[in-house]
């Protein structure tokens, strides 16, 4: 069974599934509900299906109990009973779950993932002009992006504009470590600590609630 790592700390629990198993193979590591059989029995590409097992299979480990996942309107995940807050995300090979106490967000993304095309829409002229300054500028990109989404899943906020709202402090990536972040929003500022993990060809990052600051 891979389930690949367990990330724990006063943050909250991250559990890593790796996706080498078939969709027929994750069915026997958990039962669905009848709610979840239904959502199940509408995916048809056989990777969202794996996906969907994985994460299911990964939030029964670190809960210790079988709890259903349910989506906001905005397509956001949460628990019912508010006891844990839970944030999920996928790349070609890997599933990740994260529970906490406070409001979270992870982010995995393979590290040769193309994002020239979409860096002018997540980069600040800032974060670009450091980007060019470093030997590792692919692998910034994807770790920007990936902060970037994390903050994006933490934050209620809905319309966030990543390369105006999400501004990156200026760090050197290395292969893991933390760097800080800020969220702009109308008459407030969100600083937050994210963390970072490279797992093979993927890079996870994570972050959860912090106290705001007015600006």
């Amino acid at each position: 069974m891979p389930f690949v790592r367990k990330i724990e700390n006063a943050d909250g629990k991250i559990g890593i599934w790796k996706l080498t198993e078939t969709p027929e193979q994750l069915l026997l590591l958990r039962s669905l509900s009848e709610n979840e059989e239904k959502q199940y029995q509408r995916i048809k590409a056989e990777s969202r299906k794996k996906e969907f097992l994985a994460t299911r299979i990964l939030l029964s480990a670190l809960e210790k109990e079988k709890t259903e996942i349910h989506y906001a309107p905005s397509g956001k995940p949460f628990l019912p009973g508010e006891k844990h807050e839970i944030s999920i995300s996928h790349s070609a090979d890997h599933a990740v779950v994260f529970l906490s106490g406070k409001k979270t967000g992870v982010d995995i993304e393979k590290c040769d993932r193309n994002m020239d095309r979409v860096a002018k829409r997540f980069l600040s002229n800032k974060e670009k002009a450091l980007i060019e300054k470093l030997d590792n500028r692919q692998f910034a990109k994807v770790l920007f992006w990936a902060a970037k989404e994390a903050i994006f899943k933490c934050s209620p906020a809905e319309g966030i504009q990543f390369n105006e709202q999400i501004l990156i402090d200026t760090f050197i990536p290395g292969r893991q470590g933390g760097f800080t972040a800020q969220l702009l929003l109308p008459h407030q500022t969100t600083p937050y600590l994210l963390h970072y993990h490279t797992l093979g060809n993927n890079v996870l990052v994570y972050c959860v609630e912090q106290e705001n600051q007015m600006r």
